[in-house]
This record gives structure tokens, sequence and C-alpha cells, in this order.
């Protein structure tokens, strides 16, 4: 029997809705949404399949899930607006902001080195402890003492657990507003899209999905960097309030895929969305402009904008316009500037793959055959 599809899908696009649906046919879905943005209008809003283990709970149109590192879209938005005023300077050292960063050879670290994941502090080592990444306090005084891993030199390495904090703590210095509050208030609140780095209210649980964890195989050759690294953080609950209510700004986004292609949107409309103002299409050019091309230890070749995966041989994309991130799980968004096209894809059933798994690698498949028809 076929998966019951929820939501609309503009005609253009009944393709990706035939391959939403395939993922959950071939059961490689729990549950899902998806959401696409043409020219700022809502054109593909579908979800399906269970928002709880025992399958007794279906996926609802306002159903969230962790979308993990594909919160770090909402942070590279941020961190590009506080450029566009005036507020970071892409060139100027971290620790212009934050002088404690300059502990442990990080001086000549710069704004621009850390949003492109080249600030040499992608772990903490020795690991912290689960519940010290809900103390913001704590965590981002932890990060300011880390030695840089690389001795000084500039190399890129994915900040899968330390991005948000850096990231964030530049807001937090230049804004004086907490990442969360920040993008609640400049962003997801002015584009009305149901995107939370930690949940705001406890009434909020109940419309959370649950998470099918499945662990990945270990591969056949681990190198020390990547141990290093998949080691920084110490277990814990991830079901509990303290966790759910973090202010983790590079992974504990709860949202969907409507809300992430409206997030997006902003990317994709140059800057503007709704009539309202984000980013100067300048900020756009350097989101897309590549800072980076390099051999990343968990993720192999990658290259890399102002905080987005860009296009390349190795991590293509849908097309050559197009820039993107996604999060453990298999979310992501993307955006195409040129066609004015967002896409948001948000599941529950965490595949662990360290590359784009087969539901997401179908879906851009189907968007890439699309997007020179629109």
């Amino acid at each position: 029997m076929s998966a019951e599809i929820h939501g609309f899908c503009d005609a253009r696009f009944r393709r990706l809705e035939d391959a939403f649906r395939a993922n959950f046919d071939d059961g490689l879905e729990l549950g899902a949404s998806l959401g696409v943005l043409h020219q700022g209008r809502l054109v593909v809003d579908l979800w399906g399949g269970y928002a709880d283990l025992a399958e007794t709970r279906p996926w609802q149109s306002d159903t969230v899930v962790l979308v993990s590192s594909t919160t770090k879209i909402l942070l590279a938005l941020a961190a590009l607006m506080l450029i566009d005023r005036g507020l970071l300077d892409p060139d100027a050292p971290v620790a212009q902001y934050w002088p404690e960063f300059a502990a442990g050879g990080k001086a000549a670290v710069t704004v621009r080195d850390a949003i492109t994941h080249q600030a040499g502090i992608p772990g903490t080592d020795p690991p912290v402890p689960f519940e010290l990444q809900h103390d913001w306090a704590g965590i981002t005084a932890r990060i300011a003492a880390e030695p840089h891993w690389f001795d000084g030199r500039r190399v890129f390495c994915y900040h899968a657990s330390t991005y948000g904090f850096l990231i964030g703590e530049l807001i937090r210095r230049v804004d004086g507003r907490q990442p969360a509050q920040f993008c609640r208030e400049e962003i997801t609140q002015r584009v009305g899209a149901d995107f939370q780095i930690g949940l705001s209210s406890s009434a909020d649980v109940s419309r959370v999905a649950q998470v099918r964890w499945q662990t990945a195989e270990a591969p056949a050759a681990v190198n020390a960097l990547v141990m290093r690294l998949a080691a920084s953080i110490g277990p814990g609950d991830w079901r509990s309030w303290a966790r759910l209510s973090a202010d983790i700004p590079g992974a504990n986004g709860y949202t969907n895929g409507r809300a992430i292609a409206q997030v997006c949107g902003i990317a994709a409309m140059r800057g503007t969305l709704g009539g309202v103002r984000f980013l100067s299409p300048r900020m756009i050019e350097l989101a897309a402009t590549e800072q980076v091309i390099a051999q990343d230890p968990q993720f192999g070749q990658i290259r890399f904008g102002m905080g987005f995966a860009l296009d390349g041989d190795f991590f293509p994309a849908p097309s050559p316009a197009c820039f993107h991130w996604g999060g453990y799980g298999g979310s992501f968004g993307l955006m195409d500037p040129r066609l004015a096209l967002s896409c948001g894809y948000a599941p529950n059933n965490f595949l662990a793959e360290r590359k784009q798994d087969a539901r997401g690698a179908r879906l851009w498949r189907v968007i890439g055959e699309l997007l020179p028809t629109l």
C-alpha cells in the first residue's frame, strides 16, 4: 500500500511529491516533511508517516523534529546579517569581539575562519560533559580556553559541536542577545517560520517527533582526528527538558520542511522575502562565493562558501547556483538564488550516513531535473 501523504504540491513539482512518497514506499522513512518556496511562494508543503516510534501518532502539519546541524543555516544567516550591519568584520580577529578567545594560540583566528569552519577548534579535548552544553557561560569559556588543534594553521575541519557556540557567542558579544533569541526575533518570527533553537515552551513538546536513532557501521579505517572529534561530547539524555530547551545554536533546532524552506527563502530571494529585507544582495553573493575547497576528515573533499556548502564534484548540489547544508539524520536546506527556489526536508528516521543518504539523494536528483523547467 502506498504511503498516505498530506499537504499540497503545485503541479509543476509533482515529481518531487512522487519522490517523497517513494522514500516511504521503499521503507526509508518513519515520518518526514518537505517544503519548497519558489519566487517567495510556498509551492510544496508535504508531510506523512508517524511522529512516534510505535507508529500510532501521525505526523501532522505542525509536527517538528530535531534537525541537528541544519540548525547551522540559521547561524550562518545571522552572522551574515551582523556583517551586513557593520557589527562584525569578517577579516577581524574573533578576539577583537571576544578577547578570551585569543587563548591557546587562537589570536589570529578571524571571523571568516569561524564562519567557514577554519577556527581550529572543531571539538573539545578532553571531552566536555553533555550537561555543559546547557550552560552557555560554561561551554563558551571552555571553547575560549581550547588550544588551537592545528598549531595556528588555517585548516578546514567541520566544527560540528563547537560552531554554534563560537558563532553564537560572537552574536551575543556584538548584539547583546543570546543566539536563539536573535534568530527568533530577527529571522524566524519575521519570516513566519516554525523553527526554534531550543523549545521555548513545554507546550511544544507534544508536537516534537520522536527520533529513531540508527547507529552507523564503523568505517574500516577511522583516523585519530575523527575519533577525537566524535569523543568531544559525553553521553547524556537527549529527551530531557534541559536538552529540548537548550540554546545549542549549531545543533538543537526543532522545525519541519516547510519552515526550513521559508528560512532558506531569504537567501533564495536575494535577501528580501515577503517584502522584508533581511540581507543585502551583496551578502547573498558572499554566501555563494567560494571561501575554501579542502579535504574534510569527516566528509571528504568539500567546497565551502560563507557558511554554506557549494556545488562541487565531491558534494554536488542540484544546480551550480545552489548552496546548502544539512544535519545528522538526513535533514537539509538548500537555496538557489538564480531561480529563487529554496527547499527544506526534515525526517525523524535518522539514517546515520556520513554523506547524503538515499532519501536526500533521490529528492536532490528530482530537484536538479526540475530546475531547468522553472
